[in-house]
């Protein structure tokens, strides 16, 4: 999980914030300075899980894992606030400045720059949490281009993760086809 934290600032600087810094750079600006704060507290948290896995005694442990158990549910309360930020900022920025076109240009690029193990693991996750509307929407705008070799993992993904009925209801609704 704290390597999906850390890999989403860094791709997301690199392929997103990137198009968006000519025009909005203080909406950029914000993102970064929360994206530099994740990856401090990503930080915090893997030395308390080594130092924690140090410890010996069951005194020590508990206290440690107390200390832990803290510092993970701050990152997390952290990361949802930015999360929040950004659908607040940098949505709305990247709707105003790029075209339909430039967005899925963006997508396409962000997706495919990310290693393939990386792009799997991500939407094991992202999937199965859409609704079905989400996921028809989705795959509906994948199709539209422009083309990418990652679409057919897209499919493989969302074949793979979701249950038969999802799949069957997405298939039906997008013309997809099974991998």
């Amino acid at each position: 999980m704290l390597c999906l934290l850390s890999a989403h600032a860094s791709h997301e600087e690199r392929d997103i914030l990137s198009q968006v810094w000519p025009h909005d750079p203080e909406v950029v600006a914000v993102v970064m300075r929360e994206h530099a704060e994740v990856i401090r507290r990503i930080g915090g948290v893997s030395e308390t899980c080594d130092e924690v896995m140090d410890l010996q005694s069951p005194a020590d442990r508990i206290e440690g894992g107390g200390r832990l158990n803290q510092e993970v549910n701050e990152l997390l309360a952290f990361y949802l606030a930015h999360l929040n930020n950004e659908e607040a900022l940098l949505v709305p920025a990247l709707w105003k400045w790029l075209t339909d076109e430039q967005l899925r240009a963006t997508r396409t690029m962000f997706y495919a720059r990310l290693p393939l193990p990386l792009f799997e693991t991500w939407m094991r996750w992202t999937l199965p949490s859409l609704n079905q509307e989400e996921l028809v929407a989705l795959f509906v705008d994948l199709k539209k281009g422009p083309e990418t070799v990652r679409f057919n993992d897209w499919v493989r993904l969302a074949h793979e993760a979701l249950d038969f009925q999802r799949w069957l209801g997405l298939r039906e609704r997008t013309g997809l086809d099974a991998p």
